[in-house]
């Protein structure tokens, strides 16, 4: 029986001693080392005494902090054991990284390297023993890919003399946590609204506590407020900062404040964190700050174009130039040079006849880009994180455009005649259906130079995008008038068309072979949507457009079919699979997939071997290590974009050129939806892309903008003038 007792006692108390926390005075981790460490090398009875858990965790793990990210605790320091009438206080956190989690849309706020939590700690004025003992339980979390749960006693004892000694080892290290502290201020009004499915804060500071401000992070104190992951939408302005997030799919309705610590990044790499609680306020005044904000902003990133530095008449020639430059795109060419010819193939016509159908022309594509811009403005206003082109970044408009092209195709072979109504070919200018073909065919051909950016364009769009919808819209008419302007040229001026050779067979077969361009963009785009939802997707629409020329094939045989049931069922055919291809646009194969292996293979096959993906946190670790990045912001479905790599970024010269000056090549591929990349985008105030970021290795100097066409001199050039610079 006593075998049996101390058999139990002897086992009880190995499982208290398993189960207890460690204690020492360095608790060592594979994943983390933790230790209790103090500011000075003494104590002195009646002053407060600091002290700080040191948590360093091993390269890849971080440790979390207290203000709640999408997961992860804080660490716990309680059980505090102190002599006799000591108290410790609170815990005075370090401001936090943004750290999200690879591959998700997960973000948490946490420390990736050492960090001092610093708790004071009160001395007994009567204290009267020779050293000062300080024991305390501390529990933490370290994440890497996994996370693991650790907890340990850690303790140190210092002598107690009449003035304090800073300590040798950790003085500075206190120095340097106490300047990353969260400020107190009452000089930063905060603000908050919810309104959709997003949720909106604004800072306000009239006393320079924004100059120079680079990025900015909230980060609330309680869950359930705001999504971190992935929109972030940023807009900085001289004295105003807002911020805008997804809610929590579990948002607390009933918040009056949230309060939470708003950190800031300046430009030469500082940081600097605040107390805030900002408070709600109704979406309207909350519109009404940010539109103050933009009013007076002059420079920086977000803000509107300064009128020292651009005034509305450039803007609105840079348009006109960008609109006329536009129609020697691949997709718009062939639009407007069959628009052409049916005009000149109508000699007989009146000169008021052909003048109306330039002013209809006209009319279809200056509406075409103000009912686009309008859409694009409605959505950034509603803190969506989208550009110029924006609706190319939908699957489901890619395929209704590879449907299109390739109707148009077929109509241009023969294969099926879609009757005057349709584009305007083969029909009368004296009929009403020829100016309805005139109207429409200015839309199509606006849709269609959509993925396009032409020089001058980038300016006037990013002016145009920090405007009023007004200013906007006069940009954007003079974009469309630009792109109006030949055909519109030909129309009030016939004699032009005299040089061209007279009506005759050769229109028909120039007429059929402009299909074969139409076909090339059609396959093009099938090739961005394989981009963007991956091969099956791809096939499923491809097979679609078979289906069709099948199915037109078929309806066109009916006007020689004897039967009616023939007839019939060639014309029940062609709707079921015209259905049957709509449908497709809402099914799970054109959803968007950036990880697909499709996805990922085309991408590389159009990449240098050593390119990096943008990551603007790694642009900033390189340049702070004094490396020089060259920045790629491109779309598969950028013509413009596309041509600049094949002819210039991707050459043997140009690669060999950043390899000898050190310069790390990286691409931003913006074929669907990035808030990051758009993030870069409003900051260099482009709406859209190609944009070509050089950034210098020496962070006082700013970033180089090349052309949005480029050459290898051109190029070769820019990497020579950062390399000097150097």
């Amino acid at each position: 029986m006593r075998i049996r007792i101390y058999t139990w006692v002897a086992t009880l108390l190995w499982l208290v001693a398993f189960m207890a926390p460690a204690q020492a005075e360095v608790f060592h981790g594979e994943e983390m080392d933790v230790e209790l460490v103090s500011e000075t090398a003494n104590a002195v009875p009646g002053e407060t005494f600091w002290v700080a858990v040191r948590l360093d965790p091993t390269e890849g793990w971080h440790t979390y902090s207290k203000w709640p990210g999408d997961s992860g605790d804080p660490t716990f320091i309680h059980d505090w054991q102190l002599p006799e009438g000591a108290s410790a206080g609170d815990i005075h956190w370090p401001v936090p990284e943004w750290l999200p989690f690879p591959g998700t849309d997960l973000v948490t706020f946490s420390y990736k390297e050492e960090v001092f939590l610093s708790i004071p700690i009160e001395v007994p004025a009567d204290y009267s023993a020779e050293t000062f003992p300080v024991a305390t339980h501390v529990e933490w979390q370290v994440c890497d890919l996994i996370c693991l749960i650790g907890d340990a006693v850690v303790e140190l004892e210092v002598p107690v003399e009449e003035s304090l000694r800073p300590h040798p080892e950790w003085a500075d290290a206190f120095a340097a946590t106490r300047d990353s502290w969260p400020r107190e201020t009452d000089s930063i009004d905060a603000h908050f609204a919810a309104a959709g499915d997003r949720v909106s804060f604004s800072f306000v500071s009239d006393d320079g506590a924004f100059d120079n401000v680079s990025d900015a992070w909230f980060f609330p104190e309680i869950r359930r407020v705001m999504s971190p992951g992935p929109l972030r939408d940023v807009n900085i302005y001289p004295g105003n900062i807002q911020i805008t997030h997804n809610q929590h799919r579990r948002f607390l309705e009933d918040l009056e404040e949230v309060a939470g610590l708003l950190k800031l990044e300046y430009a030469d790499g500082s940081v600097v964190g605040y107390n805030l609680q900002p408070d709600l306020i109704d979406e309207e005044n909350l519109a009404a700050i940010a539109a103050t904000a933009a009013e007076q902003a002059g420079s920086g990133p977000g803000a509107a174009f300064s009128g020292a530095e651009y005034n509305l008449l450039l803007i609105m020639l840079f348009a006109l130039m960008g609109g006329l430059m536009l129609n020697l795109m691949p997709c718009v060419f062939p639009v407007l040079s069959l628009k052409v010819l049916n005009l000149a193939s109508k000699g007989d016509a009146s000169p008021g006849e052909k003048r109306m159908h330039g002013l209809v022309y006209t009319a279809g594509v200056v509406l075409a880009f103000m009912i686009l811009a309008s859409i694009l403005l409605a959505l950034r206003s509603a803190g969506e994180a989208v550009g110029w082109a924006f609706q190319l970044q939908e699957p489901w408009f890619v395929a209704l455009l590879i449907y299109l092209f390739f109707l148009m195709g077929l109509s241009l072979s023969g294969v099926y005649e879609f009757g005057t109504g349709f584009m305007g070919l083969g029909s009368n200018l004296t009929a009403k259906s020829g100016y309805k073909g005139s109207f429409f065919t200015g839309v199509l051909a606006t849709v269609v130079a959509s993925p396009c950016t032409a020089p001058f364009m980038g300016a006037a769009l990013g002016f145009a995008l920090a405007q009023s919808w007004l200013v906007a819209m006069i940009v954007f008419i003079f974009l469309g008038l630009g792109m109006a302007l030949p055909f519109l040229i030909l129309a009030f001026v016939p004699r032009l068309l005299r040089f061209m050779p007279k009506p005759g067979q050769w229109m028909v077969t120039f007429k059929e072979f402009m299909a074969f361009p139409l076909y090339a963009t059609a396959l093009w785009l099938l090739w961005v949507l394989g981009m963007q939802v991956g091969v099956d997707g791809m096939i499923a629409v491809a097979s679609s457009a078979l289906l069709m020329a099948f199915a037109l094939w078929l309806l066109q045989q009916r006007k020689t079919a004897g039967s009616n049931f023939w007839r019939k069922t060639s014309a029940v055919a062609t709707m079921v699979i015209a259905a049957g291809a709509l449908i497709l646009l809402v099914t799970p194969l054109l959803q968007t997939s950036n990880g697909s292996a499709a996805g990922i293979a085309a991408q590389q096959e159009n990449l240098p071997a050593d390119y990096e993906p943008f990551s603007a946190a790694r642009v900033e670790e390189l340049r702070g290590n004094g490396t020089a990045v060259l920045v790629n912001m491109t779309a598969a479905w950028c013509i413009t974009c596309l041509a600049n790599e094949r002819t210039s970024l991707n050459t043997q010269r140009v690669q060999q050129g950043m390899k000898d000056r050190d310069i790390v090549y990286m691409k931003g591929d913006w074929t669907n939806q990035d808030p990051e990349i758009t993030r870069v985008l409003d900051e260099f105030n482009r709406p859209s892309v190609p944009l070509y970021i050089l950034y210098p290795g020496d962070l006082s100097q700013e970033p180089v903008l090349l052309p949005q066409i480029l050459t290898p001199n051109i190029v070769l050039e820019a990497l020579d003038s950062v390399a000097r610079a150097g």
